[in-house]
């Protein structure tokens, strides 16, 4: 498999898991939610609302929230696209070269703001790259469950983002080109 075909299979598989979001977490720490209405319409409406949520006619109220994938201390443009970068299950080392790749085709571009998921615990290496790095960590005996649900959400969080494997480090210059688009 190539790397255009590896990456539009990411994509796919990552849109399936966006296509059903964690709506009880989402909805769990949602703090807004607990804010009354101010007008008795609203008021209703939110009533009504919950009813339906119950009956799972309607998803529940989930406030939206800008999310930047950006990091306060790195420079960025003004609003970057997010680069999200899919190393779930590699090897150390392999994480380590693909990193040093991706940070010296990243350094002239301020358009892209690199997210990294990962499950390798390798913070010294984040802490240098600047990026914004979503752990996704194997935990024992529920770890299978966890993990599922995080990648769900982090699919769901990230579902407008730019998504390439960690293959896309050692691309040639034309196939980076056309995983950016």
């Amino acid at each position: 498999m190539n790397l255009i075909d590896e990456t539009c299979a990411l994509r796919h598989k990552l849109a399936g898991l966006a296509a059903q979001p964690p709506w009880d977490f989402l909805a769990r720490h949602d703090l807004l939610t607990h804010k009354r209405p101010k007008t008795l319409a609203r008021r209703l409406w939110r009533i009504g609302r919950n009813v339906l949520t119950r009956f799972k006619i309607l998803p529940p109220h989930v406030t939206s929230y800008p999310w930047f994938a950006t990091l306060k201390h790195v420079p960025k443009a003004q609003a970057p696209t997010t680069l999200l970068i899919w190393a779930v299950d590699v090897q150390q080392d392999k994480l380590r070269k693909a990193c040093a790749a991706f940070a010296a085709r990243l350094a002239e571009n301020e358009n892209l703001a690199p997210v990294l998921v990962t499950d390798v615990a390798d913070f010294a290496l984040y802490s240098r790259l600047g990026w914004l790095v979503e752990y996704v960590p194997d935990l024992q005996p529920r770890g299978r469950a966890y993990k599922e649900s995080k990648l769900g959400y982090l699919a769901w969080r990230y579902r407008n983002a730019v998504i390439v494997p960690l293959a896309a480090a050692f691309a040639s210059e034309m196939d980076w080109q056309k995983l950016l688009r």
